[in-house]
């Protein structure tokens, strides 16, 4: 019996090394290994285009380029990986940087903005991303959290609402999720294959961070068929929806931070303009189906911008913003001719003049 105890302990300590190992050597997420944004943000500023990047904290990269600016920027893109996309072929000679992060929550928004307003460069203008999540507190998103000291800056106290929110590196080394994520990973690092590498091409195999920090998916994301674009739709709504499963009411606290964010930004004689990217048609009659509270986001966003005189784009109905499945990659990312096709909607069918002349 003792042996087997002792067999046993050992197995299990065994398995427990492993796992910590693979997490900590593999480290999808770079968290235990910093210094990959730094990476990337020097290839972005020695002007080239930074490609073979993947799973890296994007909000750090946020902080590493905007602290490397010198000068105010003419326009700041601010949002999730649906705005992402928006790059500075958009507009007529303008300095455009996208700081646009994945799941990107009101926290994020106020956070990446606060950094430019304590380092005194805020852009002359705004495009927000508006998300259907962005006003649900329980979107689940938690990855702001590497923020959270400008976020609160902003925000001058710590919400309620965000004090159970844990982001312990300690737990990761011991996550299996994340040992999922970081054996695939670790062959990579093994061979040396995981580091950001410099191009000049917009368009690469893998996904690629241009110059103005906007995004160029990789060449199989770039080239779906139909068929795999609506399959992956279907797949998209096969679970809960992405960060709305749980959206039973608007919040009134992440509202007043947004309007609060959106007020600081027009005092400070900020240019604003929202940008509501379209679900896929099939996930949007899911949407209208059994989440109709985004309908609700979408009206309440639109009338505060008519109230206060911004200007906004799309909608989350990919029927209002006269698109169709060709116009998707994903049940909720549609392309970049599709965001400008949305775009000129609202600037008279010139994107170019009419955004370059803002």
């Amino acid at each position: 019996m003792k042996k087997f105890i002792y067999k046993t302990i050992i197995f299990s300590v065994l398995t427990l090394l492993f796992l910590v190992s693979v997490n900590y050597w593999g480290d999808s997420a770079k968290i235990f290994h910093p210094g990959y944004e730094k990476k990337i943000a020097d290839i972005i500023f020695e002007n080239q285009n930074a490609t073979n990047i993947s799973n890296y904290d994007e909000r750090i990269l946020q902080n590493e380029l905007i602290n490397r600016l010198h000068t105010n920027p003419d326009i700041l893109i601010l949002g999730s990986s649906r705005t992402m996309l928006i790059n500075s072929t958009f507009f007529v000679e303008k300095n455009v940087i996208n700081n646009s992060v994945s799941g990107a929550s009101i926290e994020d928004l106020i956070a990446i903005y606060q950094i430019y307003n304590e380092k005194e460069i805020l852009p002359k203008k705004i495009i927000l991303g508006i998300d259907p999540w962005l006003l649900n507190e329980n979107n689940g998103q938690i990855r702001w959290k590497s923020l959270e000291k400008e976020y609160a800056s902003f925000s001058n106290e710590r919400k309620e609402r965000n004090k159970s929110i844990l982001n312990n590196e300690v737990k990761q080394l011991f996550s299996f999720s994340y040992f999922q994520a970081s054996f695939k990973n670790l062959p990579n690092v093994i061979k040396g294959k995981s580091e950001p590498i410099a191009s000049n091409e917009k368009y690469n195999q893998t996904t690629t961070k241009l110059v103005d920090a906007s995004l160029s998916y990789g060449k199989k994301y770039r080239e779906f068929s139909n068929e795999e674009v609506n399959n992956n739709a279907k797949n998209y709504i096969s679970g809960g929806i992405y960060s709305i499963e749980n959206f039973n009411t608007i919040s009134p606290d992440i509202l007043q931070e947004f309007e609060n964010l959106c007020l600081s930004i027009l005092e400070n004689n900020i240019e604003l303009s929202f940008f509501l990217a379209p679900y896929h048609p099939v996930v949007y009659e899911k949407v209208v189906q059994d989440y109709s509270i985004v309908l609700d986001v979408e009206n309440k966003v639109v009338k505060f911008a008519e109230e206060k005189g911004i200007e906004y784009f799309g909608s989350f109905s990919p029927q209002k913003a006269d698109l169709n499945n060709d116009d998707f990659y994903d049940g909720m990312h549609c392309k970049e001719n599709a965001v400008k096709k949305i775009m000129k909607v609202r600037t008279h069918n010139n994107v170019y003049k009419s955004l370059g002349n803002w």
